[in-house]
């Protein structure tokens, strides 16, 4: 008998063998996949970064032509690896990807082409009388301004000259020192949690330019050019001129770095380079972000100018701007150089003439301890201002007059409010240092648009800019996708706890975007730039400050949100229609006919809704499209891979030991389980951040999870053949969950109906995201979609995004810190539990609000009811 026992269970130990074998295959081929499927999520968070940085550098009037072909290429392969990685995702069967992406990028590459290299070099300087009318491009905001001054004989203007932006960049091009700073810049950022870079990368920056050497030819062409004054006595001023910068949409004031009174080659190149590193200092890449800009984008030219001899100086508004419609200008006024005034670094004079020039106006004479001069060695020092001057006012009335009378000639050739800088020479002439529109609290703004009297009271402050401007209507919660289908009366000012891809389509009816979570870099913040629709990101609270039905005002520029008026609302509105005109005529498209062709197949987002019949490979039509596409479909395809591994390893890897009756399969991909635990495992020993939130919420006291009656073998049994067809994955395997330390992926058959949760919870709130979905029960159609209905009206509540159809339901988050996304996942484990009683209760349609208010009261056994 022995022998014959021998001979049986020598086949069973080889046969034992074979199937641990073929188990440990599965589950390493498992966690192969699963690392694909992360680098496949990182690959999608540079893509849709990429999206944004470009989508704003094409629609720029000042584009570079050779970083942007750098970054389409980046795009372009990292949207084909995002293919490729799908396709090893799903086992092949989207090679149909990888083919869309390459006929795309095909047509990126012959789109690029065409755009313009410039025609032939451009001077390495150029004279303030030579710079023409059309050079905003290439000499910025503020040099082409004072060309245009300095051509009209009434007003006196420094000579001097500008270094062109394609110069500056030339000297940043060299040695690929732009690529190195971007990639810095970059990495301190996500370093950071997607803000911006701290002082010490910002310092890191500026020590790089700094140290750089001038190309040779940059180098003699700035000497070439300050002869003419070096050779003279004369000093020049060394100071910004972006292609943004002093416009009617920003002013970057003080945003930049100014080197006055440099008298010598040597001090020229290390002004020139300080000017230059200034486009990268932590406050000036802080604007840009807040402003709705692309951080990284650099389109600066650097102006020089003669230094004035200068008695008095300083600042000149053609208009209060804090009272326009108050009639009288303001004037600042110190002795010495205007720096003082500008800084409002010491006490200064005010003047308010009229600008009707019916006389001198108000005074308020300040006392005056000291004044900034120009040293004769260079630079600049400080001098105590007389005590006889010190309360002696810096002009005369005549002055004050002859001030307010160039303000408005100054206003009539460049037409609308002026903010001046001004200085008084030795000989007591006014010199126009520079002018730029004054953004004025009443008047216009980005956009032509009403701005927010100074002092007026915001009900919500803070937050990102994703897309500048301004827009006010009546607000209207976004929590799921029949909230979307309910915006009859636009224009809205959308509220949103997540930044949802799905509002693309609602963008025709919105004035602006008010997001909890998110950042610049998502999709809808990408979209929302393209239509020019006003929109806030990281607004904490926004949803619980503001209610449906109220009327606001969103200020981008501030930041702010403000109960409108009806004339706000009157003007707004109006505005909004013109935006629908201009939507029909595509003027969001880059005026720049190649930059256009180009954005068209990069930016537009078609695939918007991720359930519709339209959501397929053949609707792609840009690299946004296929990005989309390909993150859908990888979070489908890990559901797959799960069910897979369930079934080959005979759905058992380690169990959960429970006291509740939630049995869950667990298979470990990397940190997400105590070791050596054996088979079963506590709930407590489970390291995977998102089940250990989400097991939080399953152990709500309160919640039912006895036997529910009716729920036999049977019922179960047929459940396996259920298909959820809008998904195209099969649904109601056994219990299982695959984990990692911030990841997890549970696929739940709960009596009559199924449920899965797919959700990364880490340190990165960019990456972070929950997905559930819910389908099926043990009723008839008409009360499971009541359940379904129910349960979207408690999701919504929670901050979820909800897509109900029929009996299945679908709900989301995307974006947010680890913190937050705990909160959510506690939330669906508690809709677990409570889910269970809902199909049988689900009697009426009353019961629908009346069932919400009891979870959201924490009354899970329906004792209300």
């Amino acid at each position: 008998m022995s022998g014959l026992w021998e001979w049986v269970r020598h086949p069973l130990r080889a046969f034992r063998r074979y199937r641990a074998r073929r188990r440990g295959e599965q589950i390493a081929r498992l966690r192969a996949r699963y690392q694909v499927f992360r680098t496949l999520l990182d690959d999608n968070h540079q893509a849709v970064e990429l999206l944004t940085e470009l989508g704003a550098r094409l629609r720029s009037p000042a584009y570079w032509t050779r970083p942007l072909l750098a970054d389409i290429d980046k795009l372009l392969d990292v949207t084909a690896d995002l293919a490729e990685k799908l396709e090893s995702l799903t086992g092949g069967a989207s090679s149909g990807v990888s083919r869309r992406q390459a006929a795309i990028a095909s047509r990126v590459r012959e789109a690029a082409a065409r755009l313009p290299r410039g025609g032939g070099p451009l001077p390495y300087c150029v004279a303030l009388p030579d710079i023409g009318p059309d050079m905003l491009r290439s000499v910025g905001g503020k040099a082409l301004t004072l060309a245009r001054l300095k051509r009209v004989r009434a007003f006196r203007v420094p000579g001097g000259f500008v270094v062109p932006v394609a110069a500056c960049r030339l000297f940043l091009e060299s040695d690929d020192l732009y690529l190195r700073i971007a990639a810095m810049l970059r990495r301190a950022e996500h370093e950071g949690g997607g803000g911006v870079p701290g002082a010490e990368a910002a310092a890191a920056v500026r020590r790089m330019i700094l140290e750089k050497e001038l190309p040779g030819e940059l180098a003699s062409a700035l000497a070439a050019a300050a002869e003419p004054f070096f050779g003279r006595g004369r000093s020049l001023a060394v100071r910004s001129s972006a292609v943004g910068e002093d416009s009617a949409a920003h002013s970057f004031a003080g945003q930049y770095e100014s080197v006055l009174n440099v008298v010598d080659e040597d001090r020229l190149a290390a002004a020139f380079k300080t000017v230059v590193a200034s486009a990268f200092s932590g406050r000036n890449l802080a604007y840009r972000r807040h402003a709705g800009l692309s951080p990284h984008d650099f389109d600066l030219a650097v102006l020089c100018l003669e230094m004035v001899d200068v008695r008095a100086a300083g600042i000149l508004f053609t208009v209060d701007p804090n009272q326009p419609e108050g009639g009288t200008m303001v004037i600042s006024a110190v002795h010495g150089l205007g720096e003082l005034a500008v800084a409002g670094s010491e006490a200064a004079d005010i003047y308010r003439p009229p600008r009707d020039d019916s006389g001198a106006g108000e005074c308020l004479i300040a006392r005056k301890s000291k004044k900034l001069v120009a040293d004769g060695a260079g630079g600049l020092r400080y001098e105590a201002v007389p005590e006889e001057e010190a309360r002696r006012p810096v002009l005369t009335p005549a002055q004050v007059r002859e001030l307010a009378r160039l303000g408005l000639r100054i206003e009539d050739h460049l037409g609308g409010y002026q903010d001046i800088e001004w200085a008084v020479d030795g000989s007591g002439e006014i010199v126009v240092l520079q002018a730029r529109p004054l953004l004025t609290a009443a008047a216009a703004g980005p956009g032509g648009m009403p701005g927010v009297t100074a002092g007026r009271q915001a009900v919500v402050d803070g937050g990102q800019v994703a897309s500048p401007g301004r827009g006010a209507g009546e607000v209207r919660k976004i929590g799921s996708t029949a909230d979307l289908e309910r915006l009859e009366a636009p224009p809205y000012v959308l509220v949103m706890h997540q930044s949802l891809v799905e509002a693309v389509g609602a963008l025709r009816q919105a004035a602006a975007l008010l997001v909890e979570l998110g950042n610049p870099a998502d999709h809808l913040s990408c979209v929302a730039r393209e239509y020019g629709v006003p929109m806030l990101t990281g607004l904490a609270g926004v949803g619980a400050r503001l209610a449906n039905g109220d009327r606001v005002l969103v200020d981008t520029e501030r930041r702010a949100v403000f109960m409108a008026t009806e004339n706000e609302l009157s003007r707004h509105r109006k505005r909004w229609r013109r935006r629908m005109e201009a939507w029909k005529e595509r003027a969001v498209r880059p005026a720049d006919p190649a930059a256009a062709r180009l954005h068209d197949l990069l930016v537009p987002l078609h695939l918007t809704d991720a359930y519709g019949p339209t959501f397929n490979i053949l609707e792609c039509r840009t690299i946004h499209d296929i990005v989309r596409y390909a993150h859908e479909k990888a979070v489908l395809a890990m559901f797959e891979a799960g069910d897979e591994a369930v079934e080959n390893a005979s759905g058992v890897i380690i169990n959960l030991e429970s006291d509740i009756p939630f049995h869950v399969s667990f298979i470990d991909l990397g940190g997400g389980l105590a070791k050596g635990k054996g088979l079963w495992i506590r709930p407590e020993e489970v390291l995977s951040r998102p089940f250990a939130a989400l097991w939080r919420g399953i152990a709500t006291k309160g919640l039912n999870w006895g036997p529910v009656r009716g729920a036999d073998g049977a019922g179960a049994a047929m459940s396996r053949f259920l298909t959820d067809h809008r998904s195209a994955r099969p649904i109601g395997l056994p219990n299982y969950a695959l984990v990692t330390r911030d990841f997890l992926n549970l696929n739940a058959r709960m009596d009559f109906h199924f449920t899965m949760v797919d959700a990364i919870c880490g340190l990165d709130a960019r990456l972070n995201y929950i997905k559930f979905r819910f389908k099926g029960g043990g009723t008839d159609l008409v009360r499971r979609c009541r359940r379904v209905r129910c349960l979207s009206e408690i999701l919504a509540a929670c901050g979820f995004f909800c897509d109900a159809r029929d009996d299945l339901l679908t709900a989301s988050i995307q974006g947010g810190p680890a913190s937050v996304l705990d909160e959510k996942l506690a939330v669906i484990g508690r809709v677990l539990g409570f889910s269970r009683l809902l199909d049988a209760a689900m009697d009426t349609d009353d019961k629908i609000a009346a069932v919400a208010a009891a979870f959201m009261d924490g009354d899970y056994a329906l004792r209300g009811e």
